[in-house]
């Protein structure tokens, strides 16, 4: 298995744990909205992906919980290949969110090529106060 195999391999388990970490902070109704958001938009908004979908708050639910089950605070991204919630959503690195996310994400629908996405949306990214 290639290294880079791995490296995607490891993002992908950490993403599946955190969400799963993140379940007991949660509203009871969050499970619901989750798969209602899935039902209705069910492809990732940057790269059309259609597996390993997670829905991204926009404006981080631990910043504004009041939002946390907001739809128009939603969007699918992907953890498949181009780890889009990684990258886009948050910039490269959980601890940060791109308040950019759905601009980057239409950029990258326009042209799936345009890897200079990653860079732009790292450069957007906004540290957690």
């Amino acid at each position: 298995m290639s290294s880079n195999i791995l490296v995607h391999v490891g993002r992908v388990l950490h993403a599946v744990v955190r969400e799963r970490a993140k379940d007991t902070l949660r509203s009871p109704h969050w499970a619901a909205v989750r798969r209602k958001h899935l039902k209705a938009n069910s492809v990732c908004l940057a790269c059309g992906s259609t597996s390993m979908l997670q829905v991204h708050h926009m404006v981080p639910f631990s910043d504004r919980p009041d939002l946390e089950l907001d739809p128009t605070n939603l969007i699918t991204l992907c953890m498949s290949r181009k780890e889009c919630h990684l990258h886009i959503g948050h910039g490269g690195g959980y601890k940060f969110f791109n308040p950019s996310v759905r601009v980057h994400s239409g950029m990258v629908q326009a042209n799936v090529r345009l890897r200079s996405v990653w860079t732009l949306a790292k450069a957007a990214r906004r540290d957690k106060p």
